[in-house]
């Protein structure tokens, strides 16, 4: 029922569409045999801008009849601009790849492989098993100073005792910032896949 009241709808605003661009046909012929026929005088015959009035009246019965008309003259009367605007999109394209490659190349320095897998880790859910070591603390406080992860109330990196088995969740959570670091590192190692 929703389908047919759209549809009338879509057929109403097209009634009206067409009603619209013939009352300004018929303005516009009107004032042109007006003009021709002598009705209006000299002094008020087409100028420039009464012919400026004639092409923009052209162009809104184009619009209201066929709107996706109106976009291929935006296109072609635009196209330099257009122009200007795809060479600049792929310059900062390309300044966006130098960028890409640059954060590639930084982050096994800021981000070790034992600390994307605890990230990943705990994105995943994956976080039990794992052994209390010196090693395990200092790669969580640094991931805590990164603000990559946040303590779990009451929780403290050095109850992690060295040997304990223990869940990583129970201790710490990604923070907001974690979780778009573990996006973005999934989305450059999988760009760096040979399947891709």
């Amino acid at each position: 029922m929703s389908a047919d009241i759209a549809t009338k709808s879509t057929e109403r605003n097209a009634r009206a569409r067409v009603v619209a661009a013939i009352l300004l046909i018929v303005v516009l012929v009107a004032y042109s045999a007006a003009v021709v026929l002598g009705w209006i005088p000299d002094g008020r015959k087409i100028d420039g801008v009464h012919f400026a009035l004639i092409v923009l009246t052209g162009l809104i019965v184009v619009a209201l009849i066929q709107p996706e008309a109106f976009d291929w003259l935006k296109r072609v009367k635009l196209s330099g601009f257009e122009l200007e605007v795809l060479e600049k999109v792929r310059e900062k394209q390309a300044a966006q790849e130098d960028q890409l490659e640059d954060i590639r190349l930084i982050l096994p320095l800021l981000l070790p492989e034992a600390a994307r897998r605890h990230l990943f880790n705990l994105d995943l859910g994956n976080t039990s098993g794992y052994q209390g070591s010196h090693i395990l603390r200092g790669e969580l406080r640094r991931l805590r100073s990164m603000r990559l992860v946040r303590m779990k109330d009451g929780m403290q990196i050095s109850q992690m005792k060295d040997g304990n088995a223990c869940d990583l969740a129970a201790f710490v959570e990604l923070t907001p910032l974690g979780q778009r670091w573990v996006k973005r590192v999934r989305e450059i190692e999988d760009a760096e896949s040979p399947a891709a």
